[in-house]
Parts: C-alpha cells; sequence; structure tokens
C-alpha cells in the first residue's frame, strides 16, 4: 500500500471479477467451432497506475516541494533595484527572498531571477497556482506542512515502507471489459484447411487522479478521464500443402476501432475563480462580450466544449477542413491571438463565466457532474486496418528449412480534438491589448490589495497573472492513410537432434498517428518503420533435462515512435509522440530451464540491450529547469540534438532467476515451493538522459507455495511479492514550468502477501 497523507484511504486496494464462458462444437470430423465470451470488472483506489504520477520525484529540479510560491514563473531581477518605493517593478530585487541564477542557453551568460510574486508579475500560465503554497490557508503553508511534505519525495531509492502520496482522496479507476472471440476451422481437403477468425471487444476506462499532488483544501485540481472504446476484427486464413515440402499460409485481414475519449480538469473544492464569472472593473471582459454580441467571427457569448466546432460547421472555413493544422503548422503561420488569424486551429472565445455546475455543456461526457472546470477535452479516433498476406515454408533438406512472407497493410485514421478551457490573457498585440500591467489591472479588480508599505498581497480568487480570464473553445480535425509492404526470411538449421540454429531478417511498420487533447504542438506523427536481423539457437542437454536458448539481434529504424514534451499550439506542455528519423538496438538475451531432479526446477534469462538516436533530431524540452520560458521567452524555440543518447523505456540489462521445489504429499496431492529473483537495469523517461528523469535500477523477490489436491480440483496458494520491500520507478511524468517542473513517477507495487483458492469442477 502507498500511505496517503493527504485524506482518504491508503491506496492501490483492488478488485477483480472476471467470467469467461468457452464453447466447443465439433458437427464432423472435418468442421470445428469455438467460441469464447468474458465479462471483467477491475476497481481500485490506486497509487500506481499508468499516468497516475501519485508519487512525487522531485521539483524545480530539488528533492523537495515549493511551499512558498504561490504562483509559477520567474523574472528577471536588478540587484541594484532594491527602493522599496520600486517594489512593483518586474526587476525589483527582494533580498528577503532567494536570488537565482540561469545560464542564458545562448552565450552562457548568468541571469539573476526571482519567483514570480502573485497578481504583481506577469505570467503566462492560464492560472495556474501553486497549491503546496496553500496546504494551511490561502497562501500559507507552515513548517510542519512543508517538511511532512518534503518527506513524501522520492529523488532516490524507494522503500516500500516509506512510500507515499499527499491527495485530496478522490483517487479512483474501473477498467471494464467485454468480449468475444470466435473461430470455425474447415478442413476441406486433406491438403486445404480453411479457417475464418472473428473477433469483438467493448471496453471503459474511467479514474480520477490528484493533479497537484497535494491534499491542499484553498487550491485543488482534480483529473478525470473516461476511455471507451469498441474493436472488431474479420480473419480468413487458408492452410495448404503442395507436395511433402512446401506449405503455404495465406489470409486477408480487417480490422475497425472507434475510440472516444474524455478528460475534465475540475476542482473539488469549488474554487470560486473557476466557479463564479469573473467580475472585471476595466471593461476589457465588456468589450469581449460587445465583440460576441454583434456576432464578431471567433467570440461568443456561450462558449463550450464543442463551441468551435459547431462554429466549423456553421462557417466552413478553411481552418476547419481536416489536416489544416498539419499543412499549416504554427511556426508557419506565426503566433498570435485573435481567433483564426494566425492559428492553425478554431479558437471561439468569451468572457468567462464560471462553472457552478447548472451548466451540463461544462461536464465531461458519460462522466460525472462537476464545479470549477478549468479544461474539458474530448477525442475521438476512427480506424480502419487491412491487410493481405501469404507465407511459405520448404524444407530443403532433413536440416534446412525455409521461410519466406509478405504483407500489404493499410490503415486509414478519421479523428478530431476538442478543447475548453480557462485562460488568461492580455490580448497582446492586437486591438484589444491590455493598456496597464498585471498589478494596476489586479488593483483595479481586487486581485491584490496595499499592505501600507509599498507592497501589495494577492487576494484569493480575484488575483490574476496573464490577464483577463476568458474561456476559450478550440477544435482540429484530421485523417491520414498510411500503407507499406513487409516481408520477412528465415532459415532453420538443425545443427543435431538436439540442437538447432534461425537466421531471419524482418521489416516491420507500425502506422502513424496523431497527438490528441492539448493541441500539441506536432499533430502528427509518420509511421515507424523497422528491419530486423536476429542469428538464435534453441539446445537440450543432459538427456533433455537441460534445456538452453539465446539469440543476438540488431534492430534498425528508419523512423521510431519517441515520446516528448513540447510546447502546445495553445500554450504549456504536452507529451507528444514524435517520429524520431533513426535508432538502432543491439541486444542478446538468454534463457536456461534445468530439471534438475524429479522435484528440483531451476531456470533464469537475461538480456543486454544496448541503444541509441542515430540521426540528428532537435527536441523541444519546455519541462528542463535549466531554462525556463519565462526567464528566455525563446526557449520554446530552443532545441536539443538528441542524437547519440540512449532511447527511451529502454532498459539496457534485465535478468531474472527462479527456482521450485516439489514436495509430493499422500493420496497424489503437492506441495511445491517458488522463488523468483528479477532486476532491471536503470530506464530513461526522456530522450535527452536527464537525471531528472531516470528510474533507477531495482530489484525484486517474489515467493510463492502452492498446495495441491490428488485430484487435482482444490489449489491453495499463499504468496509474498517484493519480499525486500523495494520500490521500482515505472513510468516518469514530466511537468512544465506552469507546474513548477514538478516530476511523478508511477510505482511498482511494495510488499505484499496473499492467499489464493482455486477450485476446479472438471478436468480434460
Amino acid at each position: 500500500m502507498i500511505e496517503e497523507i493527504g485524506t482518504g484511504p491508503d491506496l492501490d486496494s483492488l478488485g477483480t471479477d472476471n467470467f469467461a464462458v468457452l464453447l466447443k462444437w465439433t458437427p464432423t470430423d472435418t468442421l470445428e467451432f469455438d467460441v469464447r465470451h468474458n465479462w471483467m470488472d477491475i476497481e481500485r483506489v490506486f497509487g500506481g497506475a499508468n499516468g497516475g504520477g501519485l508519487v512525487v520525484l522531485n521539483e524545480e529540479g530539488q528533492p523537495n516541494r515549493n511551499t512558498t510560491n504561490l504562483v509559477p514563473g520567474y523574472r528577471r531581477v536588478n540587484t541594484a533595484n532594491t527602493d522599496i518605493a520600486n517594489w512593483t517593478d518586474n526587476d525589483f530585487y527582494d533580498q528577503t527572498q532567494p536570488l537565482l541564477t540561469f545560464s542564458d542557453p545562448v552565450g552562457g551568460a548568468d541571469v539573476l531571477a526571482q519567483h514570480n510574486r502573485a497578481g504583481v508579475d506577469y505570467g503566462d500560465f492560464d492560472g495556474f497556482q501553486n497549491a503546496a503554497a496553500s496546504l494551511d490557508g490561502f497562501n500559507t503553508t507552515d513548517a510542519a506542512s512543508a517538511a511532512a511534505y518534503d518527506e513524501c519525495v522520492f529523488p532516490g531509492d524507494i522503500s516500500g515502507d516509506d512510500i507515499c502520496a499527499a491527495t485530496n482522496g478522490q483517487n479512483w479507476e474501473e477498467f471494464e471489459q467485454e468480449g468475444t472471440q470466435f473461430s470455425v476451422a474447415w478442413d476441406l481437403t486433406d491438403t486445404v484447411t480453411l479457417k475464418y477468425l472473428y473477433g469483438h471487444n467493448d471496453l471503459s476506462y474511467e479514474r480520477i487522479t490528484e493533479d497537484d499532488n497535494t491534499a491542499s483544501m484553498v487550491h485543488d485540481r482534480q483529473f478525470y478521464v473516461n476511455h471507451e472504446a469498441r474493436y472488431e476484427s474479420h480473419e480468413l486464413q487458408a492452410f495448404y500443402d503442395i507436395g511433402d515440402r512446401l506449405t503455404f499460409t495465406s489470409g486477408i485481414f480487417f480490422y475497425d476501432a472507434t475510440i472516444n475519449q474524455r478528460g475534465d480538469y475540475y476542482s473539488s473544492v469549488g474554487e470560486a475563480r473557476y466557479a463564479e464569472a469573473y467580475q472585471d472593473n476595466t471593461g476589457l471582459s465588456g468589450t469581449i462580450d460587445f465583440l460576441a454580441s454583434i456576432g464578431t467571427p471567433g467570440f461568443s457569448n456561450d462558449v463550450y466544449l464543442y463551441a468551435a466546432r459547431d462554429n466549423c460547421r456553421e462557417t466552413q472555413a478553411a481552418t476547419c477542413q481536416r489536416n489544416y493544422a498539419v499543412n499549416n503548422t504554427a511556426e508557419d503561420l506565426g503566433t498570435g491571438f485573435l481567433p483564426n488569424a494566425t492559428r492553425n486551429d478554431n479558437l471561439v472565445l468569451g468572457s468567462w463565466q464560471g462553472d457552478d455546475g447548472s451548466n451540463r455543456a461544462l461536464d465531461v461526457q458519460h462522466g460525472p457532474r462537476t464545479v470549477a472546470t478549468d479544461l474539458l477535452y474530448a477525442t475521438r479516433t476512427e480506424r480502419e486496418a487491412f491487410a493481405v498476406y501469404t507465407q511459405g515454408v520448404f524444407d530443403i533438406s532433413d536440416r534446412f528449412t525455409l521461410t519466406m512472407g509478405i504483407r500489404y497493410a493499410e490503415d486509414e485514421i478519421v479523428a478530431e480534438e476538442n478543447l475548453f478551457r480557462y485562460t488568461e490573457t492580455t490580448f497582446a498585440n492586437t486591438a484589444l491589448e491590455l493598456p496597464v500591467p498585471i498589478w494596476q489591472f489586479n488593483l483595479a479588480n481586487g486581485g491584490i490589495t496595499p499592505n501600507g508599505d509599498g507592497t501589495y498581497s494577492p487576494v484569493q480568487d480575484r488575483h490574476v497573472q496573464g490577464g483577463v480570464p476568458i474561456a476559450a473553445s478550440v477544435y482540429r480535425p484530421f485523417e491520414r492513410k498510411d500503407d507499406d509492404i513487409t516481408w520477412r526470411v528465415n532459415l532453420d538449421w538443425d545443427v543435431t537432434e538436439a540442437a538447432m540454429m534461425y537466421f531471419s531478417v524482418t521489416t516491420g511498420y507500425r502506422s502513424g498517428g496523431y497527438n490528441l487533447v492539448f493541441f500539441s504542438n506536432s499533430p502528427t506523427y509518420d509511421p515507424e518503420d523497422l528491419t530486423a536481423y536476429e542469428i538464435g539457437y534453441k539446445t537440450q542437454w543432459l538427456d533433455d533435462r537441460l534445456q538452453v536458448n539465446g539469440s543476438f539481434y540488431y534492430y534498425d529504424y528508419e523512423n521510431i515512435h519517441t515520446v516528448a514534451t513540447e510546447v502546445t499550439g495553445f500554450g504549456g506542455t504536452s507529451t507528444s509522440v514524435l517520429a524520431a528519423p533513426g535508432a538502432e538496438i543491439y541486444g542478446v538475451e538468454a534463457e536456461a530451464t534445468w530439471l534438475a531432479t524429479d522435484r528440483i526446477s531451476l531456470g533464469g534469462n537475461f538480456s543486454w540491450t544496448p541503444s541509441e538516436y542515430t540521426e540528428d533530431f532537435f527536441v523541444k524540452d519546455p519541462s528542463g529547469i535549466d531554462a525556463p520560458n519565462s526567464i528566455f521567452p525563446g526557449q520554446a524555440e530552443q532545441l536539443t540534438n538528441i542524437k547519440g543518447n540512449q532511447l527511451l523505456q529502454v532498459p539496457e540489462g534485465k535478468a531474472t532467476a527462479w527456482g521450485s521445489y516439489r514436495f509430493p504429499l499422500q493420496g497424489g496431492a503437492s506441495l511445491e515451493l517458488f522463488g523468483v529473483y528479477s532486476w532491471i537495469s536503470e530506464v530513461y523517461y526522456s530522450p535527452f538522459e536527464s537525471e531528472a528523469e531516470k528510474a533507477d535500477a531495482y530489484d525484486r523477490v517474489d515467493l510463492r507455495a502452492t498446495f495441491t489436491s490428488g485430484n487435482g480440483n482444490w489449489i491453495i496458494s499463499a504468496f509474498v511479492n517484493n519480499v525486500l520491500d523495494d520500490v521500482g520507478v515505472l513510468q516518469i511524468l514530466r511537468e512544465g514550468e506552469a507546474e513548477f517542473f514538478r516530476h511523478t513517477a508511477g510505482t511498482t507495487t511494495p510488499r505484499s502477501y496473499g492467499l489464493e483458492l482455486t477450485f476446479q469442477t472438471g478436468r480434460y
């Protein structure tokens, strides 16, 4: 279990229900029908789910939480400007606050900076505030709370006894799946068999996750998501022999998938800044309302999730065409904020009217009714795939067999993304540009209050950092078609009766796709192409009681799908899939199984897989603390070449060793003791080989004892998993400057133990 230092229960409870029915019918000797249908329901309060990121590894590159600064961002300071009369100057040096030093990525000069001041310094972060700075009240976190949260940061090795997370207790997930698999095989003749396979799957996934990694009752951000998918496939295969030495397998395959994903970022404490309309005394919000009332394109008094898409259906503008965002990059169009002027998507704006729960158009589809939503999205993907293939196996001689195959595959994808969000803007470089600094805008609207000494303090739910609050709806549609021909050649050599070798060359292809949800700056990515070379062996020794297998391989990628954090088309960052132009993986692996005695079995395996990106590939890294965009505004355009770096999420080494001992008991019963040791080397979760985004190597030991009754009907198992209670990192999530460069993780499960009971009504 993961200890919860906030509200709610400890994390990682689990409940699973799974039921399956299998039927087989053979009406004749040449005809066979098989059908399987299953229902599955998995529900838990979780702490380690993929994408959950509830365990904090570091923040701002430090092994602790920032519990001091209410808003994100930094400002350059002039250490000579210390006169309190100049306190509102953006470069004022506050001698009571830490002085930070950054190195300019262009030229290397030192830049002195301090954190932004809430309500005083401009920050283009869509209203993000630091919940860790308000653990004990608005803009208040006492030393005891800060220390408790710092104890819950894990920059190095993690022990299961220590692991913890801080949430508001909303964490929950449920996975439901129902599927049917059907096949019919018909032996048409002695040399020809036809087989039809059908598959259908319906699944739904829901979860609520803590986004700010705190239990603050002042600022809170929860993430709810539901994923609904329907998959259907048809495949017709033909197996036929041509003589005694040549056989063929041919087939045709059709696949359809429809995936809907919807997400809602909301506040479980109902923050007024999101739940209520913003009252603006400067008149800028009124101007936005006026533009909407007279029908100005791109403005509306009713902004909701699908406002931009509905506007597209009415206007049929050029930006509404599928793939407009692909063919017209943000860099090509420039930057700007007026709707559709220099954007590659479709944008509808309106003044912020709040979300008090009464407007169902501001709730996620097929999800809960929430309040204080600041971001809502819906994506849809429809995929149609087709493939035709054939493979022949030719026995050249008693010792050599040649296999050759070819496959043509085609994928068509139609997709769209819709986004509604709260944001703040000064409308820079437009006729609506805010005429005063942010601190004066806040002063006019009650966002800051004077302290009487020339300084100001922020007012809860009233202060802003980026300008006037507005609601935005954005829409982008896509479509693409990919196709490729792949092939395989394999030669098997039976060296002796107890040893064989194989030599193979295989090409592979994975279709391209789209980076949906957060309007990534790279909306699409190209197909992945692979040529794999492999030499392997399979051997048996000691009267077939010892089996040793292994292989040596080399993978040459022309394109390889790479996960990277990049600036989005609407500000902020997102995790995107990009196609790196080249990569190589070398590998060696081996496994052994030894039946040492009638009671003792031993085994193990290992692999060593060095890898690297082999071509120049320049990637943005807005999640790096070294050059924050607020200090270096061009940082979004600064690129890092990842050539020569290790592939992300590919460990160089893995190893496993296991052993079992079987005790025969009276009446044919048995007791088996089983233990396994596993190890995995360090893994990088970004392509930059950053130490802050690396999972350290870890190992674990699992033990199990299993009793089987004499007739095999009863099976009772007791187990202890992760005996040493070492916790490994399975995934690292990288936040940008808006969330203080926080790195969080999904982890392996701490030590767990249990008892399993199985009863079989019959055996066959």
